[in-house]
């Protein structure tokens, strides 16, 4: 990598890092008040999980076209406006009188973070390459942080009574107020010019590797509740206990990623990553102890915590992309990944039990992922320079 930002000059990174931050805000400061939206409006769970499952499409049709959007706009731009309009958005969620508004709100909503997901990955990258280091897995690991730190404002709003539209307008007037921080000091560089002539097979790689590496990272935030209480047996104060394990340990792999990747290369952290979520996997899946499960699930985070910080670097850096258009393609996968998941382990566990569904569903996702990272490093580019 090449500085081109003079030595000690922390504004980009922090700029960018505020961008990452209050946008796992948003989604953290109102899914733990789901039970409290559903009676407000007196729907039941099927209607629940259909006005989500509409967000998702909200999110998979912006991510179709937001490499047009970053084209057009630029990151940086792309990434300030959309932030923006997600925390304008925000406090509908509480006011909307009914279930197919809401799954409007919901749909826009995530079709602007479609937007914004891009354009704040562009913008991370081309920092990355000023301040000459690896910062994308940080980057990342703030997103994480800052979906906790929703939650718990969240769950601390519940505690003192706090009513959903004020807390909502809370955190938007103080997250409006962050994204103008971080566009003072986000700076404005060229788009990177496309010199490649192979996008489109390197396309369809990302969206296969993005859209199976999301089943190896889901998998824990949608079955180890059900896991932990099904199949092992523990009681119900532990039946969170398994995404806690996980979200930390892919926290703590995120915040060390990037020293790894300066010192091992991007592909050998990423496989290897991959092999250590694999290995994780299998003993939560076959063993019955509880506290041995809680341990696997945060060897499991730390090993996949750098999957998708560096599949980002990938399709934002490659020189057979335009600004955002390698992105988005990645994006694209990703959003279908985390849609299809809990339907694909749920169906086979339906036909096997649900340690073998995880078991061969998650192994299938890795290993495909693994082949098609190995086929998209391939081609000539800045990440294929440090495959081992």
């Amino acid at each position: 990598m090449t500085e081109v930002y003079p030595a000690g000059n922390r504004r980009p990174v922090l700029g960018v890092a505020i961008l990452f931050f209050v946008n796992g805000v948003v989604i953290g400061s109102w899914l733990p008040r789901i039970p409290e939206i559903r009676d407000r409006l007196g729907i039941d769970l099927g209607a629940v999980g259909l006005t989500l499952a509409l967000g998702g499409l909200g999110s998979l049709a912006g991510s179709s076209v937001s490499g047009l959007v970053v084209t057009r706009l630029g990151a940086r731009r792309t990434a300030i406006v959309t932030a923006s309009l997600l925390y304008l958005a925000l406090p509908l969620i509480s006011v909307v009188p009914s279930a197919g508004l809401l799954a409007v709100v919901l749909g826009l909503m995530g079709f602007i973070d479609a937007q914004a997901d891009v354009g704040m990955n562009a913008v991370g990258i081309r920092v990355e390459e000023g301040v000459g280091r690896s910062i994308m897995t940080r980057l990342h690991g703030l997103w994480s942080l800052g979906t906790l730190i929703g939650s718990g404002l969240s769950a601390l709003a519940i505690l003192i009574g706090l009513a959903l539209d004020a807390q909502l307008a809370i955190v938007a007037g103080a997250g409006l107020v962050m994204v103008f921080l971080a566009s003072r000091l986000t700076p404005d560089r060229p788009p990177r010019d496309r010199v490649g002539v192979r996008s489109g097979a390197l396309a369809i790689g990302l969206m296969l590797a993005g859209g199976t590496a999301v089943i190896v990272e889901g998998a824990p935030f949608d079955w180890s509740a059900l896991f932990l209480t099904d199949v092992i047996g523990a009681g119900g104060a532990l039946a969170g206990a398994g995404v806690i394990f996980y979200t930390a340990g892919m926290l703590g792999g995120r915040l060390a990623g990037d020293h790894l990747v300066d010192r091992f290369g991007a592909g050998r952290v990423i496989f290897t990553g991959f092999g250590v979520s694999f290995v994780a996997m299998l003993v939560v899946v076959t063993t019955g102890i509880a506290a041995v499960a809680l341990v696997g699930f945060a060897v499991w985070g730390i090993g996949i915590s750098v999957a998708l910080p560096v599949l980002y670097k990938l399709a934002g850096s490659h020189p057979s992309f335009g600004e955002g258009s390698g992105l988005a393609a990645l994006t694209v996968g990703t959003r279908l990944g985390f849609m299809v998941a809990p339907a694909l382990i749920g169906l086979a566990a339906t036909s096997w039990d649900l340690p073998v569904a995880v078991g061969v569903i998650v192994g299938l996702a890795a290993v495909s992922s693994t082949i098609a990272i190995r086929l998209t490093l391939g081609a000539p580019g800045p990440v294929r320079d440090s495959l081992p």
